[in-house]
This record gives structure tokens, sequence and C-alpha cells, in this order.
């Protein structure tokens, strides 16, 4: 009989509790809804029969900025650009950027967890890409992709610094996936050429 009674204790203790994955952070919501600031470490159970637990992806979350149309150093409109940029966070902030930063920074994914400063970071890039293809003529831009990264990631970082989030947001990468002038400059190239 003891042993029926320690089993289902046993049971109802484990689901009762979270574990916090590889590449996620935690954070405990009391009963009270005060979030308590420190960070539960991925691999750790957490009881959520008093309150709640919130995950939160720390590495490699990617940004797509599609169908972007920036305009270029010669006054026209670049039919399409994607990018796409991919950064992490520092474990040790994910407390003060939830409760400091304001929640439409924050996207909340498909599976429960929320993409802390994600909609910051869409934002942010989203500008520094359109500022990037600013500085090409549109014949040139896609020769010049790497240009446009280099650029890109130089104004994000350089923002997130004078923002003083440098070293709770690290950039880990950004990738102009797909860059396209104008049809009308095309046309206008291909019959420069076809009358040489």
């Amino acid at each position: 009989m003891k042993k029926i009674v320690l089993a289902i204790m046993l049971a109802f203790a484990v689901s009762g509790c979270q574990r916090i994955e590889t590449g996620e952070v935690g954070l405990r919501i009391g009963f009270d809804k005060q979030v308590n600031t420190q960070e539960l470490q991925p691999g750790s159970f957490n009881q959520v029969m008093v309150g709640s637990v919130i995950t939160f992806p720390i590495r490699d979350i990617a940004v797509a900025l599609d169908d972007m149309k920036p305009q270029t150093s010669d006054n026209s409109t670049l039919s399409e650009m994607d990018v796409t940029v991919i950064y992490s966070i520092n474990p040790s902030s994910v407390g003060e950027l939830y409760t400091t930063k304001a929640k439409a920074f924050h996207a909340l994914g498909e599976g429960g967890d929320t993409f802390l400063m994600y909609n910051y970071m869409t934002t942010l890039a989203r500008t520094a890409a359109y500022k990037a293809a600013a500085k090409f003529p549109a014949m040139e831009s896609v020769r010049k992709r790497d240009a446009i990264e280099a650029e890109t990631t130089r104004l994000v970082s350089e923002a997130l610094k004078n923002e003083k989030l440098d070293t709770a947001l690290t950039l880990t990468m950004v990738q102009v996936r797909s860059i396209q002038p104008a049809k009308e400059i095309i046309d206008t190239a291909n019959e420069a050429i076809a009358a040489q």
C-alpha cells in the first residue's frame, strides 16, 4: 500500500514539473503574477502546480525580412530584397530584457515560447538593410551583396551598442538571400547591351 501511495505521489510531483530544454532559459511567474528574474537554466525541472514557467529560446533566432523594396542610390526601387538576420541572447540577460523592455519588443512563437526582442530586432534590421541598400546603384546591388550584408551588420551592431544592448543581444549573421532590381532597370540594361 505504501508503495502505491508513494508511486502516486511521485507521478503527481513529476507531472507538475516543466523541464527547461537545451538552448532555452526559463523564468518563473508566481501565482501572484510577479516575474522572478532569476533565470532557470537548461536541464532544470521546475514545478508548475503553483505559478508557471515561461521559456525563451536564446540561440540562433532567425528574423526573416521578406519582400523589402528599398530605394537605391540612383533613386530606383529594388523589385525585391530578402534578408535573414540571426541573433542570440545572453542567458544572463533574459530576466532583465523580459521585465524592463516593452512587451511589444517580444514575439510569441507557435509552441508557446517567447522570442525576446524579436520585433525589436526585426525593425532594427529592416531599417539597417534599407540604409545599406541605399548606398549602391540598382544594377550593382546584386554584385554588392557582401557589402550590403557587411553594412547591415555594422548598422545593427552600432544601434545595439548605442542602446546599450550589445552585451544582451549578439548579432550572429546577416544574409541577403535574394536581391532583384526592378524589371524596367533590367530591360533598359539589356537594351543597351543589345544596341552595342
